[in-house]
């Protein structure tokens, strides 16, 4: 944050003393910079919202400042059809009910993230992003015609300001808010001689938790922020057919991240979600959440006018280190809940911790053919190819657990490619009506190596209630003060040292030791395992202490555990060693016709695909050998006819547009958490037997699936009226039906098969609707600017109403108790209204602007994403009320 402050007021410096060489420019021109016109391109070229054939929406970066929009999470209360939720530091995106769970290292994303019209395979970090920028682009449907990498549901594109030539520009802005919340961002566009200009714009902001420790750590606990950015971009045009622009982005987000809230203690104990006053009220535990992310990259774009056409290439390179570590949150408070902890210095003093580390490195070329517009055929053709290295990491450690000290999935090499072309024209048949067509081949491929393990180990104990002096299994302590986990700097990836087809006992410790860097101070698990494997009457016993006094189990006499084994060596680590590949054509057509000198009336047909892949790779024990599940590609249709029109009502200039569309999606994709026993028995297709069910714990995985063939379909109206006294009024309504209509019965992901087996089985999902869909979902603003002897006063009222919606594909039903269905099942969203104003005044010529905001003004806070498995019930949340003001200053 400090240096980020040293960096915007030198800015400000740099332009104080340019200042004194530059002509003042005219007051209309200041006053431009509030109000200049959102024009798009969503189709990679520049043109009128309402000359676009297709449904898109632009928020203007002004308008996002004034609403007080942070981040990419929040434009979902702005946009409809548009979901974006932040999971653990993870974007998903949804757009029209179209998305992906799947933010490990093997998904990717249905709605694609762009950065300045570069693919952001990996969007986490890019909320820092938000400064400096023209617009926010969101375009519905597929369009992998017109870009290079493709996606299903639509794209959302940042969209910052670039230089501008022959024109100086600089601006500091400083804003204070409640969290005590502070940020400074400046910018300074410089011209260098008469044919190029550098932009520099940088940022900081921080703030405190919005969570609340209120148990007797006070800790800092999540979603606290300290984020930095800075931007710089060259623009050169040597002559009138050439351009070349370099740009280079730093994004830097610290803080404690995103933990969510644990609801599986409440839950347990007949607790009413509803009754909890703030679900950011929590009792903290263990280690305090810390984030650490760093994104940035490079970019060269050039572009060269051919005469008959003009050339375009983009090469990009981006780079993501993101590292979050945390304990969860306890339980959310409710009155009581210290009775329902156990002994409470046992519960407050869990380490039991995870983290998560993924690194990335991406490689784009893209180019482009464009044709001039205003031929009678136009058309783009282009080659696109893009790379991706990664390396991901996730892991935990259970602190005082028995039967599970921890978990660990470690891909050190994950390489994705992507090479495709596309063709896109449009054909003028007569002055009113245009024909447009498009074509894409896309070849996907992407490998990956490396490990996934499950550690348990028995520690035996004396069983107070039978006498019994080799039960098991006692805790250990893990995870506390100091531990590190050694991530990427792991030397063992494969366990079976000796090359015997088997893993030992010795090689299991072998393995486990090598993932830890360093144990914490008061862990005791070091000193167990020091001596190995010690079966009963042991002559070097390991040293015991009693974790978890009501367990019913303590030390013996002798102060040693009576035994120390690992619990299914053999299957409890696998290697991991899986590859696809997929090829795929799309495909667009599309009709336009001028129904008047405002009014244009429109049909399309488009196709997306998106790849299909392959699982973690586990143990099949009915045939033997290790297998990595797949799936295949989904594929989306959309028809969509629309109409668009600009008129006067009366005296009253007004816009309205209109579409209805249908979506055919087949062979749908979900992602689910699931024990390895449940997977194979998705894999085949069989329920699984419960007496067949090892019962001494089970590593979960994420596992993608194709589930079901849905359909999609409803209308979107938009529209404004430039009213009197300089008012305005804008709307955006959407009726959205989003449901399964054929699908086999699947596993019911929210229950463990090795502990519920009668209700982790299969069930069918017919008729469900899909995740993310409000029914019925509407935004207005209304806005006026007015006149006031030293300057001008703007305010806008924005709302957004979202019908009730489901998190899971399940629709919150619970199958096994339909007559009493039990809470934690429950994935239903009521409906619920935002509410979000600003209010600014420029002084005089516009110099000196002042601004005011409130978003969720009425801190309607909701559950926008959640994670049901048998033991989690973790949701996290829309933001609270965020409100503050700013003050900025043009030079």
């Amino acid at each position: 944050m400090r240096s980020s402050i040293v960096l915007a007021m030198s800015l400000a410096a740099v332009a104080v003393v340019a200042q004194e060489d530059e002509q003042e420019q005219p007051a209309e021109q200041r006053q431009g910079r509030m109000l200049e016109e959102i024009v798009v391109t969503v189709e990679r070229r520049e043109q009128s919202l309402q000359d676009y054939a297709g449904t898109a929406f632009a928020i203007s970066g002004d308008d996002l400042k004034l609403q007080g929009i942070q981040n990419l999470a929040d434009l979902s209360e702005s946009t409809p059809g548009l979901q974006i939720n932040n999971k653990q530091g993870n974007f998903e995106v949804w757009i029209r009910g179209i998305g992906s769970s799947n933010n490990t290292e093997l998904g990717d994303p249905a709605a694609a993230t762009h950065y300045d019209g570069v693919y952001l395979p990996r969007p986490t970090g890019i909320g820092s992003a938000f400064y400096d920028i023209a617009r926010v682009e969101v375009n519905m449907g597929p369009q992998g015609t017109l870009r290079g990498r493709n996606a299903t549901a639509g794209s959302v594109n940042i969209v910052p300001w670039r230089p501008g030539i022959g024109v100086f520009d600089a601006m500091i802005e400083v804003e204070g808010g409640n969290y005590n919340s502070k940020m400074v961002t400046g910018m300074v566009n410089l011209p260098v001689g008469d044919n190029s200009a550098f932009r520099i714009a940088a940022y900081g902001m921080e703030h405190d938790a919005y969570y609340n420790d209120v148990g007797p750590l006070s800790q800092d606990i999540a979603e606290a922020a300290e984020n930095s950015s800075a931007r710089l971009q060259y623009l050169w045009e040597p002559n009138d057919k050439a351009s070349l622009l370099l740009a280079f982005d730093y994004l830097d987000e610290k803080g404690s991240g995103y933990t969510g809230t644990n609801y599986a203690n409440p839950l347990g104990n007949g607790i009413d979600p509803e009754d909890i006053k703030d679900p950011r009220d929590v009792h903290a535990r263990g280690l305090e959440p810390r984030n650490d992310t760093e994104h940035w990259g490079a970019k060269l774009e050039f572009k060269y006018d051919l005469g008959f056409a003009q050339l375009e290439y983009t090469g990009s390179f981006r780079s993501l280190d993101y590292n979050f570590e945390a304990s969860t949150p306890l339980t959310p408070d409710y009155q009581g809940v210290t009775e329902t902890l156990g002994p409470l210095d046992e519960a407050y003093d869990n380490w039991s911790r995870f983290q998560f580390l993924t690194e990335s490195e991406s490689t784009i070329h893209e180019l482009r053919l464009i044709s001039p517009t205003e031929e009678r055929l136009y058309y783009t053709v282009g080659l696109f190819y893009f790379k991706e290295n990664q390396k991901s990491f996730l892991a935990s450690a259970g602190d005082r657990g028995t039967f599970f000290q921890g978990a660990e999935f470690n891909q050190p090499d994950v390489v994705g490619e992507s090479i495709s072309a596309y063709g896109d024209m449009t054909f003028e048949i007569n002055e009113r009506m245009r024909i447009s067509a498009g074509l894409r081949y896309t070849y996907d491929e992407k490998s990956r190596q490396g490990v996934n393990g499950r550690y348990a180990f028995a520690l035996g104990g004396f069983d107070v209630t039978t006498g019994n002096e080799f039960a098991c299994c006692m805790g250990a302590r893990v995870g506390t003060e100091g531990f590190e986990f050694a991530g990427f700097d792991r030397q063992i990836y494969d366990p079976d040292l000796d090359g015997s087809g088997d893993v030992s006992g010795d090689e299991f410790l072998e393995f486990y030791n090598d993932g830890i860097k360093s144990y914490g101070a008061r862990d005791t698990l070091d000193d167990i395992l020091a001596n190995g494997i010690q079966p009963g009457g042991s002559a070097t016993p390991a040293q015991c202490t009693d974790t978890i006094t009501t367990d019913g189990l303590i030390c013996p006499a002798d102060g040693n555990h009576s035994f120390v084994d690992v619990i299914n060596p053999s299957t409890s680590i696998t290697v991991q060693d899986g590859e696809m590949d997929a090829d795929f054509v799309d495909w667009r057509l599309r009709l336009a016709y001028d129904v008047g000198e405002s009014s244009m009336a429109y049909g399309l047909v488009s196709t997306g695909h998106k790849s299909g892949g392959f699982n973690d790779t586990f143990s099949d024990p009915e045939v033997g050998i290790d297998i990595s599940p797949t799936y295949d590609t989904e594929t989306v249709t959309l028809y969509e006819l629309g109409w668009k029109s600009e008129f006067d009502l009366g005296s009253v200039p007004t816009r309205f547009n209109a579409s209805a569309f249908y979506y055919d999606y087949a062979d749908q994709v979900f992602t689910s958490l699931l024990s390895v026993e449940q997977a194979l028995d998705f894999d085949s297709g069989v329920p699984p037997d419960p007496d067949a069910i090892d019962q001494s714990g089970a590593l979960v995985v994420s596992f993608s699936y194709n589930a079901a063939d849905s359909e999609i379909y409803g209308m979107q109206f938009d529209g404004g009226f430039d009213l009197p006294y300089n008012f305005s009024f804008d709307y955006t309504a959407l009726w959205l039906e989003a449901e399964i209509i054929e699908a086999e019965p699947i596993q019911d992901f929210r229950f463990q098969a090795d502990v519920a087996p009668d209700d982790a089985v299969f069930r069918s999902i017919d008729g469900k609707r899909l995740p993310h869909t409000p029914k019925y979902q509407l935004n207005m603003k209304l806005s006026q600017w007015f006149a006031v002897p030293w300057g001008t006063v703007d305010y806008v009222v924005s709302a957004g109403w979202r019908d009730e919606q489901y998190l899971t594909i399940f629709n919150g039903e619970d199958y096994g108790q339909p007559e009493d269905p039990r809470q934690r099942l429950d994935d239903r969203v009521p409906a619920y209204w935002t509410f979000d104003v600003g209010m600014g005044y420029s002084h005089g010529d516009g110099n000196l602007r002042i601004e005011a905001f409130a978003n969720n003004s009425t801190e309607e806070v909701k559950n926008a994403a959640v994670i049901i498995t048998q033991f989690d019930n973790t949701r996290f949340y829309t933001r609270p009320r965020t409100y503050g003001a700013r003050v900025k200053y043009f030079f």
